[in-house]
């Protein structure tokens, strides 16, 4: 009987689909454990006792809740690195990446390289080319390859029987300009397979649309292009030349040339023979293009003064297009004068003066007549007899000597085309050395019972002496204070408390300018409540007391408020020890996990051992 029970036995578990020993299936129906299914054909397991099977369970959960604990404990927070993604695979476990300058059959065991002028073109590809490209084909495969044929826009141009597993040929595709459908169909003795291309013969040079100084290419209202014309007018010398480029493949470069010729009667020589040529090159201009020009002044007066204009663009197959064309500068305006400064000469009984001349064809001279405009004579300040470099501004400073009173004086600028403008100025010495005083009426009054303080400014002057002094009611000084003495200079401050016996009383400034003269100004002061003090700590260093502590205590609190950390809005603050707990836990939660699977399963082995 125990013979017979421990004979090993298989029966079908019909629940699990698999086969078991006798004691096994028992085993299984008594702890409700699946057991390894047993291999047809093969002898029967060994019957694994009661007691292993109450303890495999356990056992192996045990080693998984281990597993998990070392995971979290070795695994980064931030997880395992991402594999980098691969276009497809061959099926081999080969990775092809998108773009491969081939296309390959895997069913058929099929490979075929197509290049046109030297580049590859992939399966779906395109490619420029420039007149009449060559189209290179390599054909591999393990069947023998029976019949190729390449289309031009579902037209037949070529068609090879090769009768081998290997094809190579070159040959001449004949394509009319513009972009055409390649189509090679490869049929071998297991199957047939079909490529696609595109190929854009482009054998043109590219077009060029001028949208400034002249308006010329795609511009019409149907873009319809229009051609650049023979001859244009400009009213300025200077020029934004601008446009965009239009090609089908790359544009190389572009370059500019202007050629100009400003001597009498020689504006039929050759370009080698131009007064003035200059060269502009654009490499790789892309679609469109901005470049400045200086062109030089018309002189039809001579016949001369003519701009010649050659732009050559180039795209990468080397093809060239060049245009031509003359651009006349006509200047209409005269040139204008500003007066920037007058300022007196403090050594000496005279007057600077600065002007600022400006012409937007060119300035050819500025000079000054010690006079009115219909005196005589003049000295010259600036002058420029070549045209390419006659300045479009420029300022100029001239000295007046004057004796006495006021004087006038003329600036005379002229341009290229003898256009003349003349500009008179009285200028006064006198009246610009002379200062101003001001009071700061806020500021200045009774500062206590025997006190007085003034506050203002000395300026527009050239002022070499400044003193403020306390008054009488019968104009008798109290007190003065000298405020400035050193050299000459155009604006003085005082902020001055000074001594006063009653009330009413007065405050003078005394101005000494630069020719000796004393200026002054005066101010009466009436008994009343006290101004704000300006106390005067040090040279150049005031102190308001307005204000007080209340004014200093809400700029600290504000400060102490924007100095606060900021706070996410919903986000509880992390600081306390709930916060801390709550940090441990995320991240340590796998580790935990593995911890308390490990503690359980300890736990359940000991009570079944018990």
């Amino acid at each position: 009987m125990l013979s017979a029970f421990s004979r090993v036995s298989r029966r079908q578990n019909t629940d699990l689909g698999v086969y078991c020993s006798h004691e096994t299936w028992m085993a299984e129906r008594r702890h409700h454990a699946r057991c390894r299914p047993a291999k047809t054909g093969v002898k029967d397991a060994p019957v694994r006792t009661e007691a292993a099977m109450s303890g495999s369970g356990p056992r192996k959960c045990l080693v998984v809740g281990v597993c998990v604990l070392i995971a979290g404990l070795v695994v980064p927070a931030g997880g395992v690195a991402a594999q980098p993604a691969v276009a497809g695979s061959d099926g081999a476990g080969n990775n092809i990446h998108a773009g491969a300058p081939f296309a390959t059959d895997q069913a058929l065991n099929l490979t075929t390289n197509l290049t046109v002028a030297g580049t590859p073109l992939p399966d779906g590809g395109s490619v420029t080319t420039a007149d009449n490209p060559r189209l290179a084909m390599n054909v591999t495969s393990n069947a023998t390859i029976e019949v190729i044929s390449v289309r031009i826009n579902d037209n037949t141009r070529r068609s090879y029987v090769p009768n081998a597993t290997a094809f190579n040929e070159s040959t001449r595709l004949d394509l009319d300009a513009g972009t055409h459908d390649l189509t090679t169909v490869v049929r071998t003795a297991d199957g047939t397979t079909t490529y696609t291309g595109t190929i854009t013969e482009d054998p043109n040079a590219p077009l060029v649309t001028f949208e400034a100084p002249m308006s010329a290419g795609f511009v019409g209202p149907d873009n319809e292009y229009e051609p650049l014309g023979n001859n244009y007018t400009v009213n300025q010398a200077t020029v934004t030349l601008e446009g965009t480029i239009q090609d089908q493949s790359a544009v190389e470069y572009m370059e500019i040339t202007r050629y100009y010729n400003y001597r009498p009667g020689i504006n039929g020589l050759p370009d080698s023979k131009a007064d003035a040529k200059r060269e502009i090159e654009i490499p790789d201009p892309g679609d469109s293009f901005s470049r400045e020009l200086r062109l030089g002044p018309g002189r039809p007066s001579v016949g001369s003064g003519v701009n010649r204009l050659q732009i050559e663009v180039a795209d990468e197959y080397g093809n060239v297009r060049q245009y031509h064309t003359q651009i006349a500068v006509k200047d209409t305006a005269a040139p204008e004068i500003n007066v920037l400064d007058r300022r007196p000469v403090a050594t000496r009984s005279a007057v600077e003066v600065t002007a600022e001349v400006t012409d937007s064809v060119g300035i050819s001279s500025i000079s000054v007549r010690d006079g009115p405009v219909t005196g005589a004579g003049q000295n010259v300040l600036f002058t420029q007899r070549q045209p390419l470099r006659r300045p479009f501004s420029e300022t100029v400073t001239t000295t007046v000597p004057i004796l006495d009173g006021t004087k006038a004086i003329t600036l005379i600028a002229t341009d290229q085309a003898n256009h003349r403008t003349t500009r008179e100025l009285a200028v006064n010495y006198s009246e610009l050395v002379t200062p101003a005083i001001q009071f700061d009426n806020s500021l200045t009054g009774t500062a206590g019972a025997q006190r007085v303080q003034a506050v203002g400014r000395v300026y527009d002057g050239q002022i070499s002496r400044v003193r403020v002094e306390s008054l009488t009611p019968d104009g008798e000084t109290i007190d003065i204070n000298s405020v400035y003495s050193g050299g000459v200079t155009e604006n003085v401050s005082f902020q001055e408390l000074l001594d006063a016996e009653a009330y009413p009383a007065a405050v003078r400034v005394r101005v000494l300018d630069v020719t000796g003269t004393e200026h002054t100004k005066t101010i009466e002061l009436s008994q009343s409540e006290p101004v704000d003090e300006v106390v005067v700590e040090g040279a150049g260093t005031e102190t308001e007391t307005a204000g007080g502590e209340g004014d200093q205590a809400d700029r600290t609190t504000l400060r102490n408020i924007e100095s606060s950390p900021a706070v996410s809005p919903g986000t509880a603050d992390q600081s306390g020890p709930l916060g801390t707990l709550t940090g441990l836990v995320s991240e340590y939660a796998l580790p935990i996990v593995g911890l308390l699977v490990v503690v359980i399963l300890l736990l359940v082995v000991q009570q079944r051992r018990g």
